[in-house]
């Protein structure tokens, strides 16, 4: 099996490369951004034939265009960032515009009017860049970095900030690990499923489309690699797809400068308040979130790289109260009655249930256990990004998630039959962009392995494990667009299920 996906992904790269080098020109995509606008003179008339410099302020990456016979021009396919915006021509002062936010999927429309005078003779205009989209009607709202690294998150998990968009409600979280534990979202009423997670322009979802991040835990690591994301809620474009909304992330980049962090957090349970049922001791509840991070040139001006490991350690002590057969009723003792013999079978039965705490009456009573649910989680990231030449570049992230959750109990008041579900999310995405007369053409090949695996421990006469076992998936996209024509190609490969379960007379 992994053989066989290892040739598809090699195959699937080379039909990639094929493909980009002999696709014509093709529109930016969704995640990143667009700088536009137009050239005028002291009379406002257009100006061709000026030079254009994008410079990314972080990176020192610069792209060059010329204005066309009306003035205008178009730089495509910018990564988010800050962007100054240089316009030189002969016979006139060269302007340069400063403090330009290129944000996830927006276009920003700079103008310049060019006054006579010596190109040795600069003017810098700053801080008059409109903040308002006035080039599409889609209904979006922005999460920048700032916000989701100051704004309180519990379990660092950004997607909780999605219901800072207008019309977005939270729905009530999933209760099964198998089916998943995330939030889930309803914008404008609509259905809390379907929404389109995508990040680098690559969906993110688990195995039930519900959400990033791990079903099991229903957690969205990740928080020191999101640059910012947006979530368009209204008529958006047809590339997000989605029912509802798209959320719409960009992961971080390097820089020219090395940047990093480090961080924990631990909580311990010593000051919690105790539980109605809680006994003496208190149980435990100690999760411990730890994590790094890094970014920065592998070659100046060329090559960057940015990493983020994240992991979560979590055990969460629980009280469970419930009636069982007292210590008389199993020697087949019951009030009013005459002793009743026990056959081998009933009495391998009594045994799963312990002997109570203390007695009710009528046979039973009452028994209080505490045990402890163990959650944990490793998250790696890595994206590596190189500037080829000044209209070639490559893009390439690994994402790997894997989780596992144990519940002692899994349904039940007892701790007899512990339920294990585990995830295993990887995704991989590359991509090369090639730039030519303000048109972008993009190949991508991506990679989507959501796993997800349930175990239940079964007891009885003969023990034996319930699973079920999704294998992985791959799904290779390659998408070209063009103004007049649009082609795409996807491959999916789907789960393989296998199921071995306890017979029923023998799962308690």
């Amino acid at each position: 099996m992994s053989r066989n996906i290892l040739m598809k992904v090699v195959f699937s790269i080379v039909v990639l490369w094929v493909a980009t080098h002999f696709t014509r020109q093709a529109k930016a995509q969704a995640t990143n951004g667009i700088i536009s606008g137009t050239v005028t003179d002291a009379s406002g008339a257009a100006v061709p034939g000026v030079t254009i410099q994008v410079k990314n302020v972080n990176t020192g990456v610069t792209r060059t265009v010329l204005t066309n016979e009306q003035g205008r021009y178009r730089v495509p396919d910018l990564l988010v960032g800050a962007y100054e915006v240089q316009g030189a021509l002969p016979g006139f002062q060269t302007v340069v515009q400063r403090g330009i936010p290129l944000t996830v999927g927006s276009e920003r429309v700079v103008d310049f009017s060019l006054q006579v005078g010596q190109p040795e003779t600069t003017v810098t205009v700053e801080g008059e860049i409109a903040q308002v989209d006035t080039t599409s009607t889609a209904i979006a709202s922005l999460i920048e970095q700032k916000q989701i690294a100051d704004l309180p998150l519990n379990g660092r998990n950004y997607t909780q900030l999605i219901a800072l968009a207008p019309g977005v409600q939270q729905a009530a979280r999933g209760t099964s690990g198998f089916y998943g534990r995330g939030a889930n979202f309803s914008v404008a009423g609509a259905r809390p499923e379907g929404q389109a997670f995508l990040l680098d322009n690559t969906n993110v979802q688990d195995f039930w489309n519900h959400g990033p991040g791990s079903a099991v835990l229903g957690t969205t690591l990740g928080v020191e690699a999101i640059a910012e994301f947006s979530t368009q809620t209204n008529t958006y474009g047809a590339q997000f797809g989605g029912a509802g909304a798209a959320i719409n992330a960009v992961t971080r980049s390097g820089t020219n400068q090395f940047h990093g962090s480090i961080f924990e957090y631990f909580r311990n349970s010593a000051l919690d308040a105790r539980g109605p049922f809680d006994g003496p001791k208190l149980p435990t509840f100690r999760p411990n979130q730890f994590g790094a991070s890094l970014g920065g040139p592998i070659r100046k001006n060329k090559t960057f790289f940015f990493t983020n490991y994240e992991g979560l350690r979590r055990g969460l002590g629980l009280t469970r109260v419930t009636f069982v057969p007292d210590a008389n009723a199993h020697n087949g003792i019951l009030p009013g009655l005459n002793p009743i013999p026990l056959s081998p079978l009933i009495q391998q039965l009594l045994t799963y249930y312990p002997i109570p705490n203390n007695s009710v009456g009528g046979g039973l009573g009452r028994y209080s256990v505490v045990a402890t649910q163990v959650g944990n989680e490793d998250y790696i990231l890595g994206r590596v990004d190189h500037m080829i030449s000044a209209t070639d570049s490559v893009f390439a992230r690994y994402i790997r998630d894997r989780a596992d959750f144990t519940d002692p109990f899994s349904g039940s008041n007892l701790p007899l039959w512990p339920e294990t579900h585990r995830t295993g999310n990887h995704y991989a995405t590359i991509e090369e962009r090639h730039i030519s007369w303000a048109l972008a053409r993009t190949g991508r090949c991506l990679s989507r392995l959501p796993r997800n695996r349930r175990r239940r421990l079964c007891t009885g006469r003969v023990a034996s494990a319930a699973e079920a076992d999704f294998e992985p998936w791959l799904a290779v996209q390659l998408c070209f667009e063009s103004r007049h024509r649009q082609a795409s190609a996807q491959c999916h490969y789907g789960f393989r299920q296998r199921n071995g379960l306890c017979p029923s007379a023998q799962c308690l």
